[in-house]
């Protein structure tokens, strides 16, 4: 890991806010060829990113806007203490293996007109293989700009559970669940916060709509901003800065039935113009 000073600014035209690599990054991390990937941390928050040559041996790497906010620059010239690592990414055309996901025999529009929030859970265990389908349900929702900034925590810890349930008595169901998937947004990666908030929650409806498939119950609990709850989850899961809390899905095998509503609402739909 390599730690040193440099000045993050804009350059002439205020285009780019950058920093400069005062050493040969393909020397130093013994990179010949292709893109240098690198993670670490500037001023204490975590980045990743990638580095650009100028030639020369000479390398910067671009801020985006969500990693300048964090670090509170505001366009002047300010000095940052970088730790920097160079990261291994998988050769170009070696696909991981995907996971063998369980099947449902539902119909999607069925899933989607059928599916309901359920609060109260059996005791029956959710098998892992099902949970890996939820969460690839997750990874296939729809993004902006092919960003895909979201992950995902799966907590199954008792006490983990509960202790979020008793901070928030929207979640209480948290409790009897068979688990939960907490949706976060890297901010590093999607710096418009609508967007980011757009992705996970793209990503929340997929799960759900998963979850329903294979015949368990789930609900989805928001996560205010400025919450008390945000804050204690945070501590909690122990996330990063750059992770934002979005959605938390509390998940299990239903243990109550309830009543379809019709919400075909026409008199909400308008055509060209208000």
């Amino acid at each position: 890991m390599e730690i040193f000073e440099s000045p993050i600014y804009k350059d002439d035209i205020g285009r780019r806010t950058f920093l400069e690599i005062p050493f040969d990054a393909r020397e130093q991390f013994c990179k010949p060829k292709g893109t240098i990937y690198v993670s670490g941390t500037i001023n204490g928050t975590p980045y990743r990113g990638k580095l650009l040559s100028r030639g020369g041996g000479k390398f910067l790497m671009v801020l985006d806007k969500a990693l300048q906010k964090s670090l509170g620059f505001e366009g002047q010239t300010m000095n940052a203490h970088v730790t920097m690592s160079s990261e291994e990414l998988e050769p170009a055309g070696r696909k991981r293996e995907e996971p063998v996901a369980v099947s449902s025999g539902m119909d999607v529009l069925a899933a989607i007109k059928t599916r309901q929030s359920i609060r109260k859970f059996a005791s029956r265990p959710v098998g892992d293989d099902m949970v890996t389908t939820i969460l690839c349900c997750g990874m296939y929702a729809p993004t902006a700009k092919n960003k895909h900034p979201c992950h995902f925590i799966v907590i199954r810890n008792r006490q983990l559970l509960a202790e979020l349930a008793s901070q928030n008595s929207q979640a209480a169901m948290l409790e009897s669940a068979a688990g939960a998937i907490v949706i976060c947004g890297d901010k590093n990666i999607e710096g418009m916060k609508e967007f980011l908030y757009a992705d996970c929650a793209a990503a929340t409806q997929n799960i759900l709509l998963g979850i329903h498939g294979l015949g368990l119950g789930g609900v989805w609990c928001g996560v205010a901003s400025n919450s008390n709850w945000r804050k204690r989850m945070i501590t909690a899961l122990e996330l990063p800065a750059k992770l934002e809390p979005v959605a938390v899905i509390a998940f299990g095998w239903p243990d109550e039935e309830k009543e379809l509503r019709d919400r075909w609402e026409p008199e909400k739909i308008h055509y060209d113009k208000w």
